[in-house]
C-alpha cells in the first residue's frame, strides 16, 4: 500500500485539474487513478459512493470535491501556500474560490459540452487521454451513449447552454477586472483564487499548459466554441496564470 496521495481523476475536467495544480504546486509526490468518464461510476461508486470527481484518499482521509481537496492539502503540505496569510484576504480568497466552484464551473462546463460533445471521435479521445489506443478506439464507438447520459444527467440544452455562456462571461469580465491592479485577484500575490478561476476558465482558452494536449486541427465545435473567447481580457489572465504558475506534475504514477 502506498504512502503517497492518491487522486482519482478524469485527466480532462476542472475539478481534477484543480486538485492536481495543488499537489504539483507543492510538489507533493502522489498517484492518479484515472478514468474515464460514463465507465467511471462502475468504478467510484462502490469505492466511494460517489461518482464526482476528484477523490484524494491519504492517511486514512478520502476527501470527496475539490475544495476539501485543496483544504486538506493546504493544512498537510503549507509551502509554498496557497491560502493568503492576512485574515481578511484569506476569506476573499475562499469565497472566490466557492463561487467559480458552485456557480461558474457547473456552468461554464455545461456551456462548453453543449458546443463540443456533438464532435464525437475529437472530443472522446480527449476525454480518452493516455489511454492506449485500443481503450480509446472502443470509447469512441461507446460515446454517442455516453453523450446522451451526459446530456440527461448534466440537463444539457440549448436554453442552459445560452444561461452558461453569460456565467462565463460573467467570470471572465471578473478576472480580468479584479486582476488589473496586481494581476493577481486577492493581494499580490498567487492564492487559491487565482488556482481555481484558471482552473474554471482553462476550456476557454486551453492554454498549452494544461496536461491535456487540444491538437489543431481541432474540430468545428472546439473551433466555435474557443473563438467566442479569443480576444477576450479574461482569457489573457488565465493563459499567463497557467504560463507562470502551472508547472510540472509531480505524480509519480498515473
Amino acid at each position: 500500500m502506498t504512502n503517497h496521495p492518491e487522486l482519482w481523476q478524469f485527466r480532462f475536467s476542472m475539478y481534477p485539474e484543480k486538485a492536481r495544480w495543488a499537489l504539483d504546486y507543492k510538489r507533493v509526490p502522489h498517484v492518479r487513478h484515472s478514468v474515464l468518464p460514463g465507465p467511471h461510476a462502475m468504478q467510484l461508486l462502490p469505492r466511494f459512493g460517489q461518482k464526482a470527481m476528484p477523490v484524494l484518499r491519504h492517511a486514512g482521509r478520502v476527501l470527496k470535491n475539490s475544495a476539501e481537496v485543496l483544504d486538506y492539502v493546504e493544512q498537510t503540505w503549507p509551502e509554498p501556500p496557497l491560502y493568503p496569510a492576512d485574515p481578511v484576504q484569506r476569506e476573499r480568497a475562499l469565497g472566490i474560490q466557492q463561487w467559480f466552484d458552485d456557480e461558474i464551473g457547473p456552468a461554464t462546463r455545461l456551456a462548453c459540452f453543449h458546443e463540443v460533445l456533438p464532435d464525437t471521435e475529437y472530443t472522446a479521445r480527449r476525454f480518452a487521454t493516455g489511454m492506449a489506443e485500443w481503450q480509446q478506439k472502443l470509447y469512441v464507438r461507446a460515446f454517442p451513449g455516453v453523450r446522451a447520459v451526459m446530456r440527461l444527467d448534466m440537463k444539457i440544452d440549448a436554453a442552459s447552454a445560452e444561461a452558461g455562456l453569460v456565467r462565463t462571461r460573467e467570470a471572465l469580465d471578473f478576472v480580468a477586472r479584479e486582476s488589473a491592479r496586481t494581476g493577481y485577484l486577492v493581494g499580490d500575490r498567487f492564492s487559491i483564487a487565482d488556482l481555481t478561476a484558471a482552473t474554471v476558465l482553462f476550456p476557454t482558452c486551453l492554454p498549452p499548459e494544461y496536461p491535456v494536449a487540444v491538437p489543431e486541427p481541432r474540430s468545428a465545435g472546439w473551433q466555435r466554441w474557443l473563438e467566442r473567447w479569443q480576444n477576450h481580457a479574461g482569457c489573457d489572465y488565465v493563459r499567463r496564470i497557467y504560463r507562470e504558475r502551472r508547472g510540472e506534475s509531480a505524480a509519480v504514477a498515473d
